[in-house]
Formats: C-alpha cells, sequence, structure tokens
C-alpha cells in the first residue's frame, strides 16, 4: 500500500462510466460522486491519502456537492491541467516513491514516474478496485459470521412448553 493515491479525476471516470464523454453536467456530477462512493469505502486499503484531480476547465460542481470527508478532491484552476497538476504534486513531493498516480494518459505516466512514482493505468486500478472490494466483502462475511448475535429464541420460548401467565 502506498501513502498517497493520486487519481486523475475524468480520465479515470471516462473509463468506470464510459458514457460520460460529452455528457451533461448533471450526469457528470452524479458520475463523480459515483466514483468517490465506489473509492471512499477502500481508503486504508488503497493508501493512507487519496487525492482525485479534475480539470477545472471541465464542468464544474456547486460549492459543498463533491465534499467528501476522507478523499481530497481538486480542481484546477482553468490554465492548468490536471496532469500537470499531478506531476507537480509528484515533483514536490518529499518521499515521491510513496506514491502511486491513476492514468492511462502516457504521457502522464512517464511525467509521474521520471518523478519518482509509481504509476498505474486506469484499467489495472479498476481491477484493484474489484479485488479490494472482494477481499474486504469476504472479510465481513467472515465476521459478520462470527459474530454470535441474539436469536428469536432468546426473547420468546419457542420449546414446545405452554408458559403460565403471570400472577399479576
Amino acid at each position: 500500500m502506498k501513502d498517497w493515491l493520486i487519481i486523475d479525476g475524468y480520465n479515470l471516470l471516462c473509463r468506470i462510466f464510459p458514457k460520460t464523454p460529452g455528457a451533461g453536467a448533471a450526469i457528470i456530477a452524479r458520475n463523480r460522486k459515483n466514483m468517490l462512493a465506489l473509492i471512499e469505502p477502500l481508503v486504508n486499503l488503497l493508501a493512507a491519502k487519496i487525492t482525485i484531480v479534475y480539470d477545472g476547465a471541465a464542468v464544474e460542481p456547486r460549492p459543498g456537492e463533491l465534499e467528501s470527508e476522507i478523499i481530497e478532491v481538486v480542481y484546477t484552476p482553468p490554465n492548468i491541467s490536471a496532469d500537470s497538476y499531478i506531476e507537480n504534486l509528484v515533483w514536490k513531493a518529499a518521499r515521491p516513491e510513496n506514491i502511486l498516480v491513476v492514468t492511462s494518459d502516457r504521457m502522464e505516466r512517464d511525467g509521474a514516474g521520471a518523478g519518482g512514482a509509481e504509476t498505474m493505468a486506469a484499467s489495472l486500478f479498476m481491477e484493484k478496485i474489484a479485488t479490494e472490494q472482494a477481499r474486504l466483502s469476504s472479510r465481513m462475511d467472515k465476521h459478520n459470521k462470527a459474530q454470535k448475535g441474539p436469536t428469536l429464541g432468546d426473547f420468546f420460548d419457542i420449546s414446545g412448553h405452554k408458559s403460565t401467565p403471570d400472577p399479576a
């Protein structure tokens, strides 16, 4: 697990939701929320810190629309691409070897890799998400089965005996 996962937001979004390019603002906003919902439960499994970077020139959310308490969401200024922003994050990082950058943009992967970060294509990251979701689900199932909770028999007499009413 890396310390910091940086995701090229629209690059991954368009791979998870292929109909996003050219979609209306409402669909793009819904897809961004859905992507957050997909990744949030996996934060500590994927990385200690996750940042999703979107190009600021694209459709902007309304204030507070995409807030996540556990994932940092960044919109670049209109004159800076998400690619450049991500590369700057990597190059300025104290320990770039502890960063994983997710994008399918080859030039961005080369730039981030040259800065010392590990890179991963969006398609491979989607496979990693599926694997981690399956592992988490399996762990939760095992945990739930190990927890013996109360049964109806704990609350009702199901032994077949008639209970005698309490004298009042």
